[in-house]
């Protein structure tokens, strides 16, 4: 998965935090989305803040995917951050947040976006913040 900082959990609770990227050539990466930000804790809160960049002037656009997993759900809480211009010289810019006293981890997958539509996706996912 690479080296990344990433949240702890220390006492039961979430307390430290870092810097993540989607590397190269691990499996949440893909030819033409580059995302990249930082996790950290306030208050009852985990934030996941950042951006995805095309990086191909190939007419697809950039997209990150965004799962988070609680301890008491089935299915994750799922987002999506588009840059859809698919000109390779722009970024989209995110800020997100979820309860910290519930969450169990946060995955982060770079995809590739036409028409608006999900067109490619990493062939995995990173997980960013785990307890």
């Amino acid at each position: 998965m690479g080296s990344i900082s990433a949240l702890a959990t220390q006492a039961g609770a979430l307390t430290t935090a870092g810097s993540w990227k989607g590397n190269t050539y691990s499996a949440s990466d893909i030819v033409g989305a580059h995302a990249q930000g930082n996790a950290y804790v306030s208050g009852n809160r985990v934030y996941v803040t950042g951006y995805v960049r095309d990086t191909l002037s190939d007419g697809h656009g950039a997209c990150l995917q965004i799962q988070a997993w609680y301890d008491d759900d089935f299915f994750p809480r799922e987002e999506f951050v588009a840059d859809t211009d698919g000109n390779n010289s722009s970024y989209e810019y995110f800020s997100l947040h979820f309860d910290a006293s519930t969450i169990e981890e946060i995955w982060i997958q770079e995809c590739l976006t036409e028409s608006g539509d999900i067109w490619d996706t990493a062939p995995g996912w990173q997980v960013i913040v785990w307890p």
